[in-house]
Order: structure tokens, then C-alpha cells, then sequence
């Protein structure tokens, strides 16, 4: 599905954080005409960075000029700031604004009594590897009909995009693809540690370790074999790459730590709601 960058109109950006940057960097890569994206974040070099390439960028609120109307409303700022700033945005809101949070659970009922302005309201989970191109987004709304189609075009510039009809599933979905990439860094950190505690050097080591996480990542990618047909193809008996599965699934205990992994998030999740 795709959208002509010059036809989305009017986006605000309200958040240059992690995310908010993940995604306006990725709209930038894909041809989105930086005059037409206005950002407001309070650090100077986040709005230096953007300025340079096109982009309206603002300290505050009141330096927003009053006439603007907006087509798109990105939401950007940490669920725990929403709570006790956001109504100051309202009034950069009109009936043709479509609001798209990326905030971690916060629900869509809350931002419509957050925001009484906003009457289309689209939540998306984003993770941060859609500033290459390779993120996945997870959409739920209650106006989908509406807007669903340019939302979903915006976002699939960046990755793949789903959509859920029951928006609870989105904490579940915040565990899994929202914060996933940190637990795969870090077993990428783990890996890395390994291959030097066995005495390769340190830049080697990294290399290594990496490299073969990249390259197992494109191979899922590229394979019509599902994950664990892939790990027994690559499994010779009393091998050694049996010896070390044997080692890594010992107890199930890997099993039970990344369920433990993705509970813990959604449970969070639900606790920001």
C-alpha cells in the first residue's frame, strides 16, 4: 500500500526521543517532504539535527503558529509524560486530524479524554528498527475505516504493518515486537562476550558473533522453513552444534526466561493503561 509523501500533507511531530526519531528519520529516508513536518521537542540538538534537514522545529507549544492545521498528529512522548502534559497540544488539533500515539500503553480512551480535540485517534507500536527500513508496526483504532488506509501507508514506508481488532492484545504486542529488539541486543551482547571468554580477540569476536546474528536474521527472512526446521537443518547428530543446543536448552531454562521476558512487558504495559 502506498502513499504520495506530498499528498499525507500537514504531520507534527510531538516527541523527538528514540522513537519519535526512529520514525521521523525513516519518513525523511523515504522522501517525505521535510517543510511539510513540524516537530516539537525541548532539546536543542535533537531540533538542530532536523532543522538542518527542512524541518519546522519548536522549544514549546506557543511557538506553533495557531493557523496550522494538521493532518497528522504523531503522538511521540513516554507514556508516563502524557498523563501530565499532553493538554497542552489540544488545541493543535482540528476535525480532520488523524492522532497517532506510539505511546506504550496508553489506551485509546485515554487520549480521547486526554485530548477532547481528538476525535481519530489510531494507536501504533513501532520498534525502533523501522529507522531502517526493517521495523514492525501493530495498529488497533476504533475509526480504522476512516483512516486506517493513510496510517498504514505512512508506516509501511518503515517495515511491516498489522493491524489488531481488539486492543488489549496490543500490550502483547508491545512485549513482543515493541521491545523485542532490546532482548535480541542483548543476547547479541551475550554472544559477543562468549565468543571472547573462548580467546578469540576482542575484534574478531565481535565480528564473529554479530555477523552470524545478521546473517541467521536474512536467512529466516529469506527461507520458506519455519525457525525450527531452520535450527535442525543446521543441527548434525553429535555435532557440535548439538552439543552446544544440548548446553543452551538445558532445564528449558532459556524457554522459560524469554516467556518470563515477554510477561514482564506486557504485564507493564498494562500497569502504564
Amino acid at each position: 500500500m502506498n502513499v504520495s509523501r506530498e499528498a499525507v500533507g500537514k504531520i507534527l511531530v510531538v516527541g523527538g526521543g528514540r522513537m519519535g526519531s526512529a520514525i521521523l528519520n525513516g519518513w525523511l529516508d523515504q522522501g517525505f517532504v521535510p517543510s511539510n513536518i513540524y516537530l516539537i521537542d525541548r532539546d536543542a540538538n535533537t531540533l538542530k539535527q532536523y532543522e538542518t534537514q527542512g524541518v519546522h522545529t519548536f522549544t514549546a507549544v506557543e511557538d506553533v503558529p495557531k493557523n496550522l492545521v494538521f493532518d497528522i498528529f504523531l503522538l511521540a512522548l513516554k507514556p508516563q509524560i502524557i498523563a501530565a502534559s499532553v493538554e497542552q497540544f489540544d488545541h493543535l488539533i482540528s476535525p480532520k486530524t488523524c492522532l497517532v500515539s506510539v505511546a506504550a500503553g496508553v489506551m485509546v480512551n485515554t487520549l480521547k479524554q486526554l485530548l477532547p480535540s481528538a476525535k481519530n485517534v489510531v494507536r501504533v507500536m513501532p520498534n525502533t528498527p523501522a529507522m531502517i527500513g526493517k521495523g514492525v508496526m501493530v495498529g488497533f483504532s476504533y475509526e480504522q475505516d476512516m483512516f486506517g488506509e493513510l496510517v498504514e501507508s505512512l508506516f509501511a514506508t518503515l517495515g511491516s504493518f498489522h493491524w489488531i481488532i481488539d486492543e488489549n492484545q496490543m500490550h502483547a504486542v508491545t512485549a513482543v515486537s515493541g521491545s523485542g529488539p532490546a532482548y535480541l541486543f542483548y543476547f547479541a551482547q551475550c554472544f559477543v562476550e562468549s565468543a571472547k571468554k573462548l580467546g578469540l580477540p576482542e575484534a574478531l569476536a565481535e565480528t564473529l558473533a554479530l555477523e552470524t546474528v545478521i546473517g541467521a536474521a536474512n536467512l529466516i527472512e529469506q527461507s520458506d522453513d519455519d525457525v525450527e526446521t531452520l535450527r535442525h537443518n543446521v543441527t548434525s547428530p553429535n555435532g557440535t552444534t548439538q552439543a552446544g543446543l544440548a548446553a543452551l536448552m538445558e532445564g528449558n531454562t532459556v524457554k522459560s526466561r524469554v516467556e518470563a521476558c515477554c510477561l514482564a512487558a506486557a504485564k507493564r504495559s498494562l500497569e502504564l493503561s
